[in-house]
């Protein structure tokens, strides 16, 4: 059995077979493909690959056979024999909206919700009979819900003195033009503690036709800087100083 690739079937093969993300059995599917079109028969594509000769014959047959046009779409399982298993949209909407609980709201040990402990709890209240994690994630993509990702916030605190103190700033910034012709500074003053003083521990290599910049990776600690920064309302006129301290008298 010959096979013999287009440039652009080889490129989209070899980028399948290099990326990291892939998975390992479309890896190897696209390795056999591409040994194939090299020229080696089934057993040595076996041999070098560490799988069996039968596997190999089975998807240089398929890749042949097959009249998908996309590579990725032929290198995947063929579809496997009976109907699959429906969900009405009720019972879907009922999965996003336990997706959306706490787990501990259910009495689940856990902080983040898991495709199998939410395919095993969906069961356990009787919104359906049976679903696997693969069908609970699917619905979950479809929703845009992603269980495992975490962003932090912080609860805003209510203060009495709200209103009184936005109106002394505003007022402060709004007369800032004013005092500063006669003389009075309005200074906006914030700082930013611990940043690190870091050296790279080898020079930075300019970047060449073909090759970019080179940067070390491995640095040198110089221990940790404060800067301080005013800002002048008035002109806008930024003003900063970088020291080893924070201190009353900075």
């Amino acid at each position: 059995m010959t096979i013999e690739l287009s440039n652009t079937e080889r490129q989209e093969l070899e980028k399948i077979a290099a990326k990291r993300s892939n998975s390992h059995s479309q890896v190897v599917r696209s390795r056999i493909i591409l040994l194939s079109d090299e020229g080696f028969g089934s057993r040595k594509v076996s041999r070098m690959l560490g799988i069996s000769r039968d596997a190999v014959q089975r998807w240089r047959k398929r890749w042949v056979d097959s009249k998908l046009k996309n590579v990725k779409e032929r290198l995947e399982d063929a579809p496997r024999p009976g109907a699959p298993t429906t969900y009405t949209p009720e019972q879907i909407c009922a999965i996003v909206a336990l997706a959306c609980e706490l787990p501990v709201e259910s009495g689940r040990p856990i902080t983040h919700w898991t495709q199998e402990e939410l395919a095993n709890e969906v069961i356990k209240r009787g919104i359906v009979e049976f679903i696997s994690p693969r069908s609970v994630a699917r619905f979950l993509n479809e929703a845009n819900l992603q269980p495992h990702r975490v962003r932090g916030w912080l609860t805003p605190k209510q203060d009495e003195n709200f209103d009184e103190k936005c109106l002394d700033i505003c007022d402060t910034y709004k007369n800032a033009i004013k005092r500063n012709e006669q003389g009075e500074k309005t200074i906006s003053i914030d700082e930013m503690t611990g940043i690190q003083a870091l050296e790279r521990a080898a020079e930075t290599k300019p970047m060449i036709p073909g090759k970019p910049e080179y940067q070390e990776f491995e640095y040198i600690r110089h221990g940790t800087q404060t800067l301080i920064a005013g800002f002048d309302v008035a002109t806008g006129q930024v003003i900063g100083e970088v020291g080893d301290t924070r201190t009353e008298k900075d």
